[in-house]
């Protein structure tokens, strides 16, 4: 379950994992910050966040933590560069994503919708950025 692709960097990411990999899923997507959502989202995620992943009985929520489960339940750890130097910086970056740019996200969402322009961010942005 997943929330819009265009708007939410965290459903886009499992997302992307399972159709690189070609693993066979079903997506459903909720509209975000609506009704619908929160009466959906509420059997699914203990967060009440998107994404979250079902398989069978097991419920995996958190984008790192779906990954992660992708990766080792129908990858074999093909998900991760098989360098073990490599596999340690690409784990870096991941979990620098996922938990840092604090300022960055919370300034310059992602849009995928959004039209091509100028945008504007203060200096705790700037600081993420270089």
């Amino acid at each position: 379950m997943i929330g819009d692709k265009t708007l939410s960097s965290w459903s886009l990411r499992p997302w992307l994992l399972l159709r690189h990999f070609q693993v066979p899923f079903e997506e459903i997507a909720l509209p975000l910050a609506t009704p619908e959502y929160q009466a959906r989202i509420a059997g699914y995620s203990p967060t009440r966040q998107v994404p979250v992943l079902w398989d069978d009985t097991l419920y995996v929520w958190d984008s790192l933590a779906i990954c992660e489960y992708i990766n080792e339940r129908w990858l074999d750890g093909r998900g991760w560069p098989a360098d073990l130097a490599a596999r340690a910086q690409a784990r870096a970056a991941s979990a620098e994503m996922h938990s840092g740019f604090a300022a960055l996200r919370s300034q310059l969402p992602m849009n995928l919708a959004r039209p091509p322009g100028p945008a504007q961010w203060d200096a705790a942005a700037e600081r993420e950025i270089t």
